[in-house]
């Protein structure tokens, strides 16, 4: 059945939708035939291996360069995987406080596939690293392209999960960031406030 299923090639309709059509590939995604969840984890997978690989082009590697490509892609998998259910939870709830449903199991398939245009920073990084063409800064650029596109997919996508506007779409796209950032700096400020009044007592 499996093994069916893989040779059906259905399942690449997600990674070319992904780069394609953001729209067609929550279609995809909502049809659920192949399955798409775990599926999807596949492309954090590859997407945190791409940017170790394409910043190991930036600088002169050593015995280490075993070591990231082994632990620290699995430390990096994970918590990117961990990155994208915190945030699907987030967006979910805040496409309900919209007066959408909720679907986490979708959201999380979104936005791991969303991702797919990331694993596009090693290639594009190996050019510029052998014609030795500002290696750097190319790669700072091109990850910043490529998280914005990333974004677009996301936000495309869930505008076509929720049939509601983009604009609306990007205040819910937003929203996990914003509301991160704010709790993290109240409790900076909070450590911060109780670590002068350890000190000064």
């Amino acid at each position: 059945m499996i093994i069916t299923k893989i040779r059906s090639l259905l399942w690449a309709d997600f990674f070319l939708y992904s780069l394609v059509d953001p729209r067609l590939l929550y279609r995809q995604i909502g049809k659920n035939d192949p399955r798409p969840f775990l599926l999807s984890f596949t492309v954090p997978a590859i997407s945190t291996i791409s940017g170790i690989l394409a910043l190991s082009l930036l600088g002169k590697q050593t015995s280490f360069f075993y070591t990231k490509i082994t632990y620290g892609w699995i430390l990096l998998f994970i918590w990117e995987s961990f990155k994208i259910v915190i945030l699907a939870g987030l967006m979910d709830m805040a496409c309900q406080f919209q007066g959408s449903r909720g679907n986490i199991r979708e959201m999380v398939s979104l936005l791991n596939f969303s991702l797919f245009p990331q694993a596009l920073i090693l290639p594009t990084s190996m050019i510029f690293s052998i014609i030795n063409f500002a290696p750097v800064f190319m790669f700072v650029l091109f990850s910043l392209v490529l998280f914005v596109w990333s974004a677009w997919i996301a936000v495309i996508g869930i505008s076509e999960m929720h049939s509601i506007q983009a604009g609306r779409t990007v205040i819910i796209f937003i929203f996990p960031y914003l509301f991160i950032s704010i709790v993290f700096f109240f409790m900076g400020l909070l450590s911060l406030i109780s670590l002068v009044g350890y000190i000064t007592t």
